[in-house]
């Protein structure tokens, strides 16, 4: 019994399965898209994995609906895209990438540039810095290469600046970019002057970073020590000396006049002190100044103009200027 239920069962779902497709295909339509490169990626609902690469003028079939999409080529990527699909129509999307909305941000996630440079990590660090994967090198400056999913070492090492490692794993179809420098920016050094030491220890001058935080600390703690006992004693003349201005006898006015004498004497001998120490900070905070805009790190500052895009140049960008995007709908 339970054998002639389950043939009939078949039986029924063979006989629907031609209705099921029909009915499938009756709440369909078409999207074409149109792009000012050769090719792009289709990404729908942004799941990488459902990635499409289509040629300029392809169309997709899809379910009726609004749906959710995103462009992507090397160099450029659309926000999200929300495309009605009109059953039994077909709707053009022309979208427009530009070649100056490049940035390292237009790797990440990003499906065509993982194609493109046939690489999956791309590295960026000094141009004398050597770059390591699993103790393999990988190039110097910049590396692109394709790692597996497990979580291996990657390492820069650098002859001035030492070496860093991290572990790395990159799901497929995923693209990650990593910029890790580790020679200081000119600019950088001369900001983290405004604090006595900072530029030196940014530079990796680590005896002058000490002594410059060290001496600096000291004189400008000492000299506010002293302007402290300065100010008190400051208050103390100033009772002898209101105290002589008002004595009422020959013998009060001596005493609070050698007392007034002699806590001038004491006064001016803090303040001089602590001018001095002042001053000698204030020495110390200039010097640390001029050391931070004159003096170069190991090997000198970082190269700016050696880029992403200056390594990347090797591959051709297209695009036009300029991003459009347009709807066309053909019933």
């Amino acid at each position: 019994m339970n054998k002639y239920y389950g043939n009939l069962l078949l039986i029924l779902v063979v006989l629907l399965l031609p209705f099921n497709q029909v009915l499938a295909q009756s709440n369909s339509g078409w999207l074409k898209f149109k792009f000012n490169t050769d090719s792009a990626y289709v990404v729908p609902g942004n799941i990488l994995f459902d990635a499409i690469k289509l040629a300029s003028g392809d169309s997709l079939e899809l379910e009726t609906g609004v749906r959710l999409f995103s462009l992507q080529t090397h160099f450029d990527k659309s926000d999200n895209l929300y495309l009605q699909v009109f059953k039994d129509s077909t709707v053009t999307y022309s979208h427009t990438f530009k070649e100056s909305n490049f940035s390292p941000a237009t790797l990440t996630k990003n499906v065509a540039a993982r194609h493109y440079y046939d690489a999956n990590v791309i590295v960026l660090t000094d141009e004398d810095s050597d770059i390591f994967y699993n103790d393999e090198y990988q190039g110097t400056g910049f590396a692109k290469f394709n790692i597996g999913e497990n979580l291996e070492e990657l390492e820069i090492r650098n002859p001035d600046f030492g070496h860093k490692k991290r572990r790395l794993n990159v799901p497929e179809p995923r693209l990650i970019y990593i910029e890790d420098h580790r020679r200081p920016i000119k600019s950088e050094s001369r900001f983290y002057s405004i604090i006595p030491g900072a530029s030196q220890l940014y530079k990796k001058q680590h005896i002058k970073a000490f002594l410059f935080g060290a001496s600096a600390a000291t004189l400008f703690t000492f000299a506010g020590v002293k302007s402290f006992d300065y100010h008190y004693e400051l208050n103390v003349f100033h009772e002898y000396q209101e105290s002589y201005e008002n004595a009422t006898s020959e013998q009060a006015a001596l005493r609070f006049g050698d007392l007034t004498e002699n806590q001038q004497t004491k006064v001016q001998r803090l303040d001089n002190q602590r001018r001095g120490l002042l001053l000698a900070g204030i020495l110390v905070y200039g010097y640390n100044i001029y050391d931070a805009f004159t003096s170069k790190p190991a090997g000198g500052y970082r190269n700016k103009d050696k880029d992403l895009q200056f390594y990347l140049s090797q591959k051709e960008i297209t695009g036009n200027v300029g991003t459009v995007g347009t709807l066309r709908y053909n019933f």
